[in-house]
């Protein structure tokens, strides 16, 4: 009698688990029996290992017998059948491995699988095991899974394996952040969306319980929300969770947050995670984005993760709590509006600049967001800020004569602040693509606006009533401010006798520009900026244009060293003349045509950079025309300018930093930009847009020149002065006319490093004014007067004058007021600090210096730049000024001055310095 026994389901991994087995015991091919339900069995051919194995469903022992009659040598057949041994008969048997028949185990496949003696009950004893195990083995990769550690298969073995192999979950960082972090990846959506089609869903859910017990005690909310299959929401929701369950709110926003955790409750079904679970998870989920928002490679996650969580804010009817969260995109523009709010009422009052503490409040809020870096709004808000701290300062220029005698400390006051107001200015002009903020921006720059206006109409009255010009430039507090023709012959030349030079001439750099320029130039480049020789001042050199400041007028005069007129032909010829002749010197001259001329696979003619790199040569002058070709056909005001937006400066630098060059930097004249805030006035035969004959009377918005610095053939012109006017077609930027935009002419020094400094130039202290930093001014030492000649002693043959190695500022020859650090270094303790550390080279002024700009500033710490001001220093020798003060400061090891590793941020602890120094507060 046909008797049917007890079988189970049949699945291809079973199948191919006991093929496995079979070859285990060294069997190369064969038939087996499984017994099983024919009319459930898989029907198929499938490749394993290289062979084949063909899986057949026998419903009789005469359906069995004919499939072995079409058995091939060297493959596998897998007979399927519920037919028992006695039914199949001894003759069917004996073709079969084994002679009889399996029954499939599907655990029993699962621990040949994982190379297991035994198995943890842990993954058998649940009501649904089998189910499981057949899940597992067919979840088997094609590499095989990871043997059981000690021949034991535990849960963890074998759901991480799982895990690892399907997910990309790193079982390696199993911990509260590897979870989140794995949730976050675009990828792992995907992968569980396959891993459920392919072995289904009691595997998947085993596996995401299993990786939810990671979490520890943010386990629960974990594994509600992996349950519902809101995977890619753990993380946002995590975040506003970190909102949700914060302690630091008023009542009225604590019950604002206590109604949006009561509207989540229906996501998380029975039972609900405790509040300390909630928090567990909104903590780890704020820590794991505060790292990740700093890995380029994580940007599309973290952007998808805090796009969702500010969604699920706002259904939660919470967006005002966004403003608390420094990761949330809407807590940073929460932050934004605020600090929108507070620049308005700081510039509402017409003429006056209020108090400024309220924008410097809500600036440092937008400053401690995680985001503040790569949104395109803090270049525009920065610059605002900026502006208002400038215009909180009383203008040094308003109360200034419009005269000759003025022109030099007009020019002064232009390159050392108004040029980087008008920086700012061209930063906060461009504005942002929000009508709630973008308000703001336009009532900060109106204002600068209307205050720069003014100042260049004081400089051009300044300019036009500057005597005939008798000697090399304009007197100022701080030196002499060239006239551009004497520039070479003054200056530059008698450098390169000293020391090879590259002078860089950026036609169309305004000192603005150059800001900008020399500012990546010694930050990202690593240049090192230095005095200009015989300009007789410590700060960033400056020079006047010839007038109209046309190219034609004044890059000819500076490059052949005479006031004239003429194109690139004149310059050549006089350029030699000058530098041969007069100068005594060799030297070449490149423009535009020699500078491009470059061949496949270099970044620097080689024409060019052979001259460079060939130190018997001078003198090398390079013209670059980026900057005045913008004004014809691009964005002046919106390029960013870095040394690489200027075409071949970087690679010109690099080959001048390998040469061991100094580099001089300056330009001819200098631009404004087209703002469309003006009009064209028109003209018969102008000059320029922005100058024109004598002719017509001179209006307000303009001034007329005359003497032997005006290059016309009357030598009389009338210049435009606001920025508004122009006299020809409308073009991106102009020049010509009579602004400190237009003439002043920024002059720079740079050197390699300090070991390469050939001419032993001073190195200059950093250029931004205080305001560019923080509201709080740092005070500098006093810039050193004009130096008189060295009194020397003939005996020794030594100069008795000489600047020691921070020495960047001179002594203060008044009496000091009476401050903190004035009380300090006068005390008794620190007199006795200073004889024990011996000789230090850091004086006393600078000790003083540097506690009053910490005491100042707002909680006690100073930007590297400040720093280096307050101590009269280069930014590069900062590092070595420091570690000098904490020696007089930081008696017995006490950390009363420190620098952070990071930051470069010098801090004071007040308190310790006075109980130190034995000095009141």
């Amino acid at each position: 009698m046909t008797v049917a026994v007890a079988t189970t389901r049949v699945s291809a991994s079973m199948v191919l688990a006991i093929v496995d087995e079979a070859r285990a015991k060294n069997y190369g091919s064969g038939v087996i029996g499984i017994r099983g339900l024919p009319d459930r069995a898989i029907t198929a051919d499938l490749q394993h290992q290289g062979q084949t194995v063909r899986i057949r469903a026998a419903e009789s022992a005469l359906a069995a017998r004919e499939l072995l009659g079409d058995h091939r040598d060297g493959d596998w057949l897998v007979v399927v059948t519920d037919r028992d041994d006695g039914d199949l008969g001894a003759g069917i048997l004996a073709h079969f491995i084994w002679q009889r028949l399996r029954s499939p185990d599907p655990w029993e496949a699962v621990r040949t699988r994982f190379a297991a003696t035994g198995i943890d009950p842990a993954l058998t004893s649940r009501p649904d095991n089998r189910e499981l195990a057949t899940a597992l083995v067919a979840a088997t990769p094609q590499a095989g899974w990871p043997a059981a550690p000690a021949g034991v298969l535990t849960r963890t073995h074998a759901l991480g394996a799982v895990a690892a192999t399907h997910l990309g979950f790193d079982t390696d960082t199993a911990d509260v952040l590897g979870v989140l972090r794995w949730s976050i990846a675009a990828q792992s959506v995907a992968s569980l969306g396959a891993l459920r089609r392919s072995v289904g869903d009691l595997l998947a859910d085993t596996t995401l319980d299993w990786i939810a017990q990671r979490a520890g005690s943010a386990a629960g909310p974990i594994r509600a929300l992996l349950s519902r299959g809101e995977l890619a929401d753990v993380v946002p929701l995590g975040l506003v969770l970190r909102l949700l369950t914060a302690d630091r709110y008023d009542p009225p926003t604590a019950h604002q947050a206590q109604l949006a955790l009561v509207r989540l409750e229906p996501r998380w079904g029975d039972p609900r995670p405790s509040p300390v679970a909630l928090a567990a998870l909104g903590q780890a989920a704020d820590t794991l984005l505060s790292d990740l928002i700093h890995d380029r490679r994580a940007d599309d996650d973290v952007a998808r993760a805090l796009d969702r969580a500010d969604v699920i804010l706002t259904q939660l009817q919470a967006e005002p709590l966004a403003r608390y969260s420094e990761l949330l995109g809407g807590g940073l523009r929460a932050r934004f509006v605020a600090l929108a709010d507070a620049l308005g009422r700081a510039i509402a009052s017409p003429g006056h600049v209020g108090n400024t503490n309220t924008v410097e409040t809500a600036w440092a809020a937008v400053q401690t967001h995680r985001l503040k870096a790569t949104t395109p709004l803090r270049v525009p808000f920065e610059a605002a800020v900026r502006l208002v701290r400038w215009l909180a300062e009383v203008d040094p220029s308003s109360g200034a004569a419009s005269d000759a005698a003025a022109l030099g400390a007009l020019v002064r006051q232009y390159l050392d602040s108004a040029a980087w107001a008008d920086a700012a200015i061209n930063d906060a002009f461009g504005g942002v693509d929000d009508p709630s903020l973008s308000s703001a921006l336009h009532a900060v720059v109106t204002v600068a606006q209307k205050r720069r206006r003014a100042q260049e109409r004081r400089f051009a009255q300044a300019l036009a009533s500057a005597p005939r010009s008798t000697g090399r430039g304009v007197p100022a507090d701080w030196g002499t401010i060239w006239y551009l023709e004497h520039l070479l012959p003054g200056s530059v030349i008698p450098l390169a006798r000293k020391a090879p030079v590259l002078l860089l001439v950026l036609d169309g750099m305004s000192a603005a520009v150059a800001t900008e320029i020399l500012s990546d130039a010694t930050t990202r480049l690593g240049w090192l900026e230095a005095a200009l020789p015989g300009a007789g001042n410590r700060g960033r050199s400056a020079a006047l244009a010839a007038l109209p400041s046309v190219t034609e007028a004044s890059r000819a005069s500076l490059l052949t060293g005479r006031l004239t007129r003429g194109q690139q032909s004149e310059e050549q010829h006089g350029y030699a003349e000058l530098t041969a002749k007069g100068g005594k010197i060799t030297a070449r001259l490149f423009h535009k045509k020699a500078v491009d001329t470059t061949a496949a696979g270099w970044s620097v003619s080689p024409d060019v950079g052979g001259a460079i790199d060939d130190i018997e040569l001078a003198l090398v002058t390079v013209v670059l025309n980026t900057i005045d070709d913008a004004l014809d056909r691009s964005d002046p005001a919106g390029t960013v300018w870095t040394a690489d937006a200027v075409k071949h400066l970087e690679p010109l630098l690099a080959r001048a930093a390998a040469a061991g060059r100094t580099v001089v930097v300056t330009s001819d004249h200098g631009h404004i930009v087209e703002r469309r805030q003006g009009a064209q006035r028109s003209y018969p035969n102008i000059s320029s847009a922005r100058s024109r004959p004598a002719t017509a009377p001179v209006r307000d918005d303009e001034i007329e020149v005359s003497g032997p610095r005006v290059l016309t053939d009357s030598q009389r012109a009338i210049l435009a002065v606001d920025e508004t006017l122009r006299y020809g077609p409308l073009k991106a930027g102009y020049h010509g006319g009579a602004s400190a935009a237009e003439v002043v002419v920024p002059v720079a020094v740079l050197v390699p490093d300090e070991t390469r400094n050939r001419a032993g130039l001073e190195l200059l202290l950093p250029q931004e004014p205080a305001w560019w930093l923080t509201s709080a001014p740092a005070p500098r030492l006093p810039a050193e007067p004009p130096a008189q000649k060295a009194a020397t002693t003939k005996s020794r043959g030594v100069r008795q004058d000489s600047p020691t190695l921070f020495d960047l500022g001179p002594q203060a020859t008044e009496q000091p007021a009476v401050t903190l650090g004035r009380a300090i270094v006068t005390s008794s303790v620190y007199k006795a600090q200073r004889r024990i550390t011996g000789r230090l080279i850091v004086t006393d002024d600078q000790i003083a210096s540097i506690i009053d700009a910490l005491v100042g500033a707002a909680a006690n710490r100073l930007a590297p730049t400040l720093a280096a001001q307050a101590l009269g220093v280069a930014q590069t020798r900062l590092r070595g000024a420091l570690t000098q003060v904490q020696q007089l400061l930081n008696i017995e090891g006490y950390a009363v001055l420190a620098a952070e590793p990071a930051t470069g941020t010098v801090t004071l602890d007040v308190t310790l310095l006075t109980e130190q120094f034995e000095v009141p507060t």
